[in-house]
């Protein structure tokens, strides 16, 4: 059997995802967006298949040519959810029997030791009218999830005074301005009172 990995089967993938509840409408709306607008200038050969294509290339290209249009973590949550549709769609195509979707699922009513269990629903953040799915807005400790399943973080070097540099490290691609507020108080503590 051949595979198929072109962003039109990507696509058709991402509907199926939802069709079969493996996925939240929103997350699903959310993924398809952002793949389609990162990817929209991809080459041919890429579109034919998506493993080729260098996304953190072509989110900057995106960024360049739409930056203009959205704030900084809008742009950086684009390239979450596009990294994450992916990565979901080439494990399917892979092999779809042992397939899990990263992330949020459709929400639907879980079973726990024989008894029905269900969530309560949280107002999520939006970015461009499309809810965040809890698992790209939540911070997980990195000790907490093994290396390779960790999502892309950001190191962000901040030069305070000459020849004094520090690096935030472990920023999340998708922060929250809640969440670079609690990390604004955390080192609003620090500061020694002279």
């Amino acid at each position: 059997m051949v595979k198929n990995y072109s962003l039109d089967a990507l696509n058709k993938f991402l509907d199926y995802a939802l069709e079969k509840g493996l996925l939240k409408a929103e997350t699903a709306k959310s993924r398809r967006t952002a793949v389609n607008k990162i990817l929209e200038k991809i080459t041919d050969e890429q579109r034919a298949d998506v493993r080729k294509v260098d996304l953190e290339l072509e989110a900057e290209h995106f960024a360049n040519r739409q930056g203009a249009g959205y704030i900084p973590s809008s742009l950086l949550t684009y390239k979450s959810r596009a990294k994450t549709a992916l990565a979901d769609f080439v494990s399917w195509v892979d092999n779809p029997m042992a397939f899990r979707p990263s992330g949020s699922t459709s929400g639907k009513a879980g079973v726990r030791n024989g008894t029905a269990t269900t969530k309560k629903a949280k107002a999520l953040p939006k970015v461009d009218g499309v809810e965040t799915p809890a698992h790209e807005a939540t911070a997980v400790p990195a000790q907490a999830t093994p290396m390779l399943e960790q999502p892309a973080r950001l190191t962000f070097p901040v030069p305070i005074r000459a020849g004094l540099i520090v690096q935030l490290c472990g920023i999340p691609f998708d922060l929250t301005a809640g969440e670079a507020e609690k990390i604004a108080q955390v080192v609003k503590a620090l500061a020694s009172q002279q």
